[in-house]
């Protein structure tokens, strides 16, 4: 009876938070006049299956499925990529403007490509608007919450180090990271100084037990 309620509990909590996130983005649709109603009902239907996912301790393997529906709102993506813990909101009100290469890796990103600060001319300007291109190469890996503003590319072979923010132009084989996110490497020498500390489990039948015993704990 108790897990029950638990899980009871755990769905209210869920819908109650997504609802908010969701209505807020709904709301600026609306005050902007940039309300599509296709991206809207998609963005439900992504509420709906995240809550499930979540209840059921599934949302690792849904957040592969992310993929799926990035492209369904508009985001260009190409082949072999792998999105962790996005949903419509992490594409911005115009998924449209974002491209996306092959064998890309991110985790809990955060596009924007328009920027809001022209509110504070819209009462002389009230149509008034700034919008961006954004554009991650080949072969990149994004860390866990990079923020990618209007205008920005990404070139092949990248890694992004967690919570940059992403502003300008950024040349193949970098290695990226702080704010505002800068070239601190090329992947070449994070390789070579990286590769003694590399280890090679992946595929393995047991993972977990792989990496106790590396570690000898």
């Amino acid at each position: 009876m108790f897990q029950i309620f638990y899980y009871q509990y755990i769905v209210k909590q869920l819908l109650l938070y997504y609802q908010l996130q969701y209505l807020y983005l709904f709301t600026d649709m609306i005050l902007n006049q940039k309300f599509n109603p296709f991206i809207f009902l998609s963005m439900l239907r992504e509420v709906k299956k995240l809550i499930i996912a979540k209840v059921y301790g599934l949302d690792f393997l849904y957040s592969y499925y992310n993929v799926k529906e990035a492209k369904k709102i508009g985001v260009k993506v190409g082949d072999d990529c792998r999105f962790i813990g996005t949903n419509p909101d992490s594409f911005s009100t115009e998924p449209f403007l974002i491209s996306i290469g092959n064998h890309v890796s991110m985790t809990r990103p955060k596009f924007i490509t328009h920027d809001g600060s022209v509110w504070v001319f819209r009462e002389k300007y009230p149509d008034i608007e700034l919008f961006g291109m954004i554009k991650i190469g080949n072969n990149c890996f994004l860390g866990e919450g990079v923020i990618i503003l209007p205008n920005t590319i990404v070139g092949n072979n990248c890694i992004v180090g967690a919570n940059a923010i992403l502003k300008g132009e950024y040349p193949d084989n970098s290695v990226i990271a702080g704010i505002p996110g800068k070239v601190i490497g090329n992947i070449q020498d994070f390789f070579e100084k990286n590769k003694n500390k590399f280890s090679y489990f992946r595929g393995q039948k047991d993972k977990i037990k792989a990496i106790y015993e590396h570690f000898n704990i």
